[in-house]
């Protein structure tokens, strides 16, 4: 089966630089679709209208595509200066996204440790659950303003916590722009990790193709700490993952997160065998 693969801009470099020699890398490795979070990725991330359409232009020059603006900040930030400023900045992106031709821009539903973002027991609460609500109800009031869609990542350590979670928040805010990215990495801890199956299995079979994006990631538990390797390094059975993908979401983009350049060969190969079988 023909899977949408693609990686996180900022995976690929050791610094920033600039647009061209990133797409070049990227297309170096057969991969066509970008995860791009530009001020992490690019020298020039300003959002101006030439320079986005400049990004635009040379990402489609090389047969690229964006698959997800990252605007990823923590709605329960302690500090409410910074959460506020993760928000101008989520919906300047939504401003853009049409422009820029990037389906979706995302973010995870944050934690109360501020940073890094970890578990800390109010994330699990309803009052928790209610101040993330809160922060996507506005980003949603904005993309339905200007056209734009979101895609919002679970994690055990952040609010949303779980699929059922996750699900609550996608029926509540009730709209259209609401899409999920699902990273199941992201959803274990040490003492879930043996329901891994399970657990990808509740997420695909929950929100079906609204899953837009999905997080290529491997992990082992080592003397008793779950520890995250590139996909085919670890315990992650990626023959039922591809399997569970293309009956209930073929068209989502497959993108390796954290998998840096001189790992992301051998694992995109190994990954590439899979799906030929599919």
């Amino acid at each position: 089966m023909n899977f949408k693969f693609g990686v996180r801009g900022h995976d690929m470099v050791d610094k920033k630089t600039t647009i061209e020699a990133l797409c070049s890398t990227i297309k170096s490795l057969d991969l066509h679709y970008i995860q791009l979070v530009m001020n992490k990725a690019l020298q020039n991330s300003e959002y101006s209208k030439e320079n986005l359409l400049h990004i635009k232009k040379v990402i489609e020059d090389n047969n690229l595509h964006i698959c997800m603006l990252g605007a990823y900040f923590n709605p329960v930030h302690p500090d409410h200066s910074v959460v506020e400023k993760g928000i101008d900045n989520f919906k300047a992106l939504l401003g853009v996204q049409n422009m820029m031709n990037a389906p979706y821009v995302g973010s995870e539903t944050g934690s109360y440790n501020g940073s890094p973002w970890i578990y800390v027991p109010k994330n699990q609460t309803e009052e928790g659950y209610q101040e993330s609500k809160g922060v996507f109800a506005s980003l949603v009031k904005e993309a339905e303003r200007v056209n734009g869609s979101i895609a919002i990542e679970p994690a055990w350590g952040h609010v949303m916590f779980n699929v059922k979670t996750l699900k609550r928040l996608v029926d509540e805010l009730n709209s259209k722009t609401v899409h999920v990215t699902i990273d199941l990495y992201n959803l274990l801890y040490e003492g879930n990790f043996e329901n891994r199956d399970e657990i990808f299995h509740e997420a695909l079979s929950t929100f079906k193709d609204e899953v837009k994006i999905i997080h290529l990631k491997d992990a082992s538990i080592v003397d008793g700490k779950m520890i995250q390797l590139a996909p085919g390094e670890g315990d992650f059975h990626y023959d039922y993952m591809l399997k569970e993908i293309s009956n209930y979401c073929p068209e989502a983009y497959l993108v390796f997160e954290g998998v840096k350049l001189d790992k992301i060969g051998k694992s995109y190969s190994y990954l590439r065998k899979i799906a030929e079988s599919i």
